[in-house]
């Protein structure tokens, strides 16, 4: 995943699906303040994505998918 693909939610992880449906990443990261500094693993990146509705939002990378556009 980079920054600027188009992406969808495939996993809500039992949280209730809400009207977030694709956005574009517009920031990863991979350092977070419970980790101690440590750089975590691949499925432990965060992404700040821009929604279809204008907002942003943080969401764990392994629970995005790429849009398959046509």
């Amino acid at each position: 995943m980079q920054i600027g693909d188009i992406v969808e939610i495939v996993d809500w992880k039992g949280a209730r699906p809400d009207t977030r449906k694709c956005g574009t990443v517009v920031r990863l990261q991979g350092n977070h303040r419970w980790s101690g500094k440590r750089r975590v693993n691949k499925n432990q990146v965060l992404a700040e994505v821009l929604w279809q509705d204008g907002q942003t939002g943080w969401v764990l990378s392994s629970r995005l998918g790429q849009l398959a556009i046509d």
